[in-house]
């Protein structure tokens, strides 16, 4: 079935309703969850020359990236797909508060991590706007909280991405 609903599991900037949407108009988030032997990391070489999320593969059980379970229509995946230029599709198992679900989950190709780079204030601002709209737990999103990020000296990109995060 064409528009049949898949899952998408969002960890960085995505975890933004405002921000996915304006990306994927059917997005719609299903539930919070986290996926075990994996940690986030900036370290994900954008277009843009900064770091980008990514939720590394480390098989230590103990490991976890939070995030939010979005059901999109699978009409509109081609879309999102470019906006993930430099990320590859990888089945997850999601642990949510009352059942698990599977989705897809965006994480960084090799070629494109770069841990000297930090990610823009405004894309930092996505990730923990995302994580506080969506309530996931506290520790989690003050660990957010203090990531380093740098300011962004594109005057237009900026403005833009802050008319986002600023509802407009």
């Amino acid at each position: 079935m064409v528009n049949s609903p898949i899952h998408v599991f969002a960890y960085g900037s995505n975890m933004c309703t405002e921000r996915l949407r304006a990306r994927v108009a059917s997005a719609a988030p299903l539930a919070i969850g986290y996926v075990t032997r994996r940690r986030l990391a900036f370290h994900k070489r954008g277009n843009d020359g900064s770091a980008k999320a990514d939720a590394v593969y480390t098989g230590r059980i103990r490991d976890c990236v939070w995030g939010v379970v979005f059901s999109l229509r699978s009409d509109e995946k081609s879309v999102l797909d470019e906006f993930e230029i430099g990320y590859h599709e990888e089945q997850v198992v999601v642990i949510g508060k009352t059942d698990v679900l599977h989705a897809s989950v965006y994480v960084a190709s090799d070629e494109t991590v770069d841990a000297s780079l930090s990610p823009f204030c405004w894309y930092h601002r996505f990730v923990v706007q995302g994580a506080k709209q969506h309530r996931l737990p506290t520790d989690y999103v003050q660990q957010l909280q203090g990531i380093e990020s740098v300011t962004d000296h594109d005057g237009e990109r900026l403005r833009r991405n802050s008319l986002l995060l600023d509802g407009r």
